[in-house]
């Protein structure tokens, strides 16, 4: 073994000792920020502490979106919309929260697979296309879909398996 193996082993040993609950807990909040202000900004009606109070009033341009730019039907646009609002309302509070986290997780893996490959497949062909954004969404949610929330968060205090 050479001086720079060991070297690189010891430094891997340092890292392999960083808890993992605070990985989890960053992976956490990396991967609900996007889906939470995404969210928060379909929403019409007032504000309480730059939170918005009405779930479910949804902003026309948001609706006209996902009709005209994201090519849903306008059937099943307003229902599209809605849907995207509260998974991304829901879902990222209980990820951020550690509670029901893998379920959490898996919803918004689903929404992203569903916006790359759906609403934006064009963009997988090109070098600079919003795929590597997605991919920076996805990472953290499959380490808390595989590793779990980590020691702080609800899920561990109510004691569900990691």
């Amino acid at each position: 073994m050479s001086a720079l193996d060991g070297l690189y082993s010891k430094f891997a040993a340092l890292l392999e000792r960083f808890p993992y609950t605070v990985v989890a807990l960053a992976c956490r909040f990396a991967a609900a920020i996007p889906f939470w202000r995404s969210g928060q900004s379909k929403l019409e009606g007032g504000e309480i502490f730059g939170i918005h109070y009405e779930l479910f009033s949804l902003k026309a341009s948001k609706i006209y979106l996902f009709e005209n730019e994201f090519g849903f039907p306008e059937a099943i646009a307003p229902a599209a919309a809605q849907m995207a609002a509260l998974g991304e309302n829901l879902l990222s509070p209980l990820l951020v929260f550690g509670l029901f986290s893998r379920i959490g997780a898996l919803g918004l893996l689903i929404m992203t697979a569903v916006i790359q490959f759906y609403v934006f497949p064009e963009e997988l062909l090109k070098p600079d296309g919003n795929w590597s954004m997605h991919l920076q969404w996805a990472a953290p949610l499959l380490v808390i879909l595989q590793r779990g929330p980590g020691a702080l968060s609800l899920d561990a205090a109510f004691g569900r398996r990691r």
